[in-house]
């Protein structure tokens, strides 16, 4: 009867201690990214390279790959990253290096954010996504707006969009009866906007507009059959 409860009490035990010990393989295979998402900021017309660490909680005696994807959640322009579909744990180590490489292409005035994603596998637990974080570096130049009202300058609005379509400036409330109006704003230097005069009324307007850098009128209009929206592209290079 002794033995019979040593027995029991021994199977109970190496259940225990499987499980223990399964759980432990479990929480010890383990990757990562690095746990500061970097933020880098481009030159115009440039590109660069960034590193990000992947760490994985143990070691192997062989290389292990780990697939990466870009997440759809990415706001990043195309075309202005390339990212490896893979990242490589050399044998003997926890560590790995992703090279990112990011180009100034359509880079635009907004934040491009870059998600990146370590794919899932049975065999390991992946932590959360890499948000990394890029912009064009900005050299500032001023822009100013010159406005000629006919009677109803309540019409009349403008906007600037950067390349990635967001809005980086917009009129004021004008007034009936206002005869001009003068506007600055500030933009980056060598990049492309488009300039958009509008009429809330929709019968186009007799007087006139221009846009001006550095002493020179790079959009003017209204041009001819100007009714309730007139666009026109321009760049600061």
């Amino acid at each position: 009867m002794k033995k019979l409860t040593y027995l029991l009490m021994l199977s109970v035990f190496m259940v225990v201690f499987t499980s223990c010990e399964e759980d432990d393989d479990v929480s010890l295979n383990y990757v990562d990214f690095q746990g500061v998402s970097p933020s880098v900021i481009i030159d115009i017309d440039g590109s660069t390279t960034q590193d990000v660490a992947v760490y994985t909680s143990t070691t192997s005696g062989s290389d292990r790959t780990f697939n990466i994807s870009v997440d759809e959640a990415s706001t990043a322009a195309v075309g202005s990253y390339t990212v490896p579909n893979s990242v490589t744990v050399p044998a003997g180590s926890n560590e790995g290096i992703l090279t990112i490489a990011l180009a100034d292409v359509d880079l635009g005035i907004g934040v491009n954010e870059l998600i990146l994603n370590i794919e899932k596998s049975d065999d390991y637990y992946s932590g959360d996504s890499l948000s990394l974080t890029y912009i064009q570096a900005c050299i500032e130049v001023v822009a100013t707006i010159n406005i000629n009202f006919d009677a109803y300058g309540s019409e009349s609005g403008w906007s600037i969009e950067d390349s990635l379509g967001g809005t980086v400036a917009s009129s004021p409330e004008y007034e009936d009866g206002q005869v001009s109006a003068s506007e600055t704003v500030t933009l980056c230097s060598g990049r492309d906007y488009t300039f958009t005069f509008t009429d809330g009324y929709g019968d186009g307007m007799s007087g006139s507009y221009e846009l001006v850098i550095n002493g020179e009128a790079i959009v003017s209009g209204p041009s001819a059959g100007f009714t309730t929206t007139q666009s026109n592209d321009f760049d600061t290079k």
